[in-house]
């Protein structure tokens, strides 16, 4: 450990789709990627200097015990773009223990979106003289609210993904659809990975309009689309529909990306 310390920080040259940093069990930072460095400043070099309070004792409760080799939490960051940024953290302990650790950026937006929705229904419900402008508000942060429950984020120039949020309906599958298929159309990706992980309710009509979407994007691609995260309600709906071998199934976004790495 003190051979790795005494340099410092330093910089991981490998060209990975995700922020990744490789910490020792005081939180100093030994390693950062290119990635890491544009969404973080690494002016100082423990974690600790990017992560909120809450978010550093986090870590430190689940990072005490070092027989738990891999681990997987939502820490809060203190990114370049925004004072308070959520993060999917995936972080593997080494022999050496060492973390290794995939930062997944997850929109925020949806919550602050959430919330004012919540604030214009309560002044729709306590005035009638602003209705007409309320409601024309209302419908362009819903519209607003579906893109973000369903972004799509590149992660190389062949691989993408699509994380789900929310109820499955059919008005929120549609807006999801125009967004997606755009920026598959502009771009050459084969691998494209959606996951269920947060999905609520599924309403039939939207799981329809899915479906049409996967077989979309399955004629687009060439290649089998990965679903991953996936209830076993919602696979057993999604099994009613004629699929015709455009997808599969895998459990976590973690072990897609493992074998990605060690393919590449």
């Amino acid at each position: 450990m003190n051979r790795l310390r005494a340099n410092k920080m330093q910089h991981f040259n490998e060209p990975l789709p995700l922020p990744f940093l490789k910490l020792d069990k005081e939180g100093n930072i030994i390693y950062y990627s290119t990635l890491a460095l544009e969404h973080f400043d690494l002016q100082e070099d423990n974690i600790k200097s990017i992560v909120d309070e809450e978010s550093y004792e986090k870590l430190l409760k689940y990072s005490s015990d070092h027989q738990t080799r891999e681990l997987q939490m939502e820490l809060v960051f203190k990114s370049r773009k925004t004072p308070l940024a959520l993060y999917e953290v995936h972080m593997v302990w080494d022999d050496d223990l060492y973390a290794n650790m995939l930062l997944v950026p997850k929109d925020g937006s949806n919550q602050l979106l959430v919330e004012k929705m919540a604030a214009l229904q309560q002044r729709l419900a306590s005035t009638d003289f602003e209705l007409y402008e309320q409601r024309e508000e209302l419908e362009q942060i819903l519209t607003r609210l579906h893109e973000l429950s369903g972004p799509f984020i590149p992660l190389t120039d062949k691989m993408s993904l699509i994380p789900l949020f929310g109820d499955i309906t059919e008005k929120k599958i549609h807006i999801i659809s125009q967004s997606c298929l755009q920026s598959v159309f502009s771009g050459e990706y084969e691998d494209i990975l959606i996951d269920f992980t947060a999905v609520g309710e599924v309403e039939v009509k939207g799981m329809e309009k899915f479906v049409l979407l996967l077989k979309t994007l399955h004629l687009m691609t060439g290649k089998k689309i990965k679903i991953i995260g996936i209830k076993p309600n919602t696979a057993k709906v999604l099994n009613q529909f004629s699929l015709d071998g455009c997808m599969e199934f895998d459990h976590s976004l973690k072990q897609v990306l493992y074998r990605y790495f060690r393919k590449e």
